[in-house]
């Protein structure tokens, strides 16, 4: 079985994958990150200009991004059989403290015809210690109402970080720092998880699914670390889970 294969888009915030084992012809995106730094005041898609470099002899992709007296980050693309770990490190360059810091990180399966699910009734979460389909989740319709955002296990309430209470979307539900879309078959899924979490996020309008990475309190001149995992595995909710939460540790 070969490697799953990264395109990234040499400039942007983002790459493609493709010749995916599991989900054979399909393309998903990343959007990796679309926004990023301080949760207060985070840097958007297209407000930094990356630059991708490919190692040398490997499928391993490395992109660096900066904005001048704000924030520098790099983000390391590795892809397996069945996964691609993405691996970052967020430095804080402004002179002010950062509260809560985040990698808004967008996992994009909508141009994936045997995943994409609009009306979330293939999205998968975990609460309370039980699996839920996303559309038994309470929700809260803010501004756009196609958008949810959700607070995670071991970190702040949504109400308390400001890049997620600015969407006026979360509900009172706390959930595990994953998320998972079953293909229409119910044999495979799509999912994503990051370590340390701060919020999930969803849009139906786009099929997209985000597990933003959270690198805690940074002072000016320190550093997080974090990693998000996406998934494409031909596996149960229940026996995928297990893995997940083996890898995770």
């Amino acid at each position: 079985m070969g490697r799953i294969r990264f395109e990234p888009a040499q400039g942007q915030m983002a790459g493609s994958l493709t010749q995916i084992p599991a989900f054979s012809g399909e393309r998903f995106g990343l959007g990796f990150p679309e926004a990023i730094g301080d949760a207060a005041r985070a840097c958007w898609f297209g407000s930094l200009t990356p630059h991708w470099e490919q190692q040398a002899d490997s499928d391993v992709w490395q992109c660096t991004g900066r904005k001048e007296g704000e924030l520098a980050y790099t983000i390391v693309i590795t892809p397996h059989e069945d996964t691609v770990d993405a691996r970052f490190t967020l430095t804080n360059e402004s002179n002010r403290t950062w509260s809560h810091s985040l990698a808004f990180n967008c996992f994009q399966c909508g141009a994936a015809a045997s995943v994409r699910d609009h009306e979330c009734t293939r999205h998968w979460v975990r609460t309370g210690g039980a699996f839920k389909r996303l559309i038994e989740v309470p929700r809260v319709f803010g501004p756009r109402p196609a958008i949810q955002l959700y607070s995670v296990a071991g970190a702040p309430l949504g109400r308390d970080i400001p890049f997620v209470a600015g969407f006026k979307a979360t509900p009172d539900v706390v959930l595990e720092p994953w998320m998972a879309i079953q293909s229409r078959d119910g044999k495979r899924l799509a999912a994503t998880v990051s370590r340390p979490c701060l919020f999930l996020f969803q849009n139906m309008e786009y099929s997209c699914i985000h597990s933003a990475a959270g690198f805690g309190r940074l002072g000016p001149g320190e550093t997080g670390k974090a990693v998000n995992k996406v998934y494409f595995v031909e596996a149960s909710l229940g026996d995928w889970y297990k893995r997940m939460k083996a890898d995770l540790g």
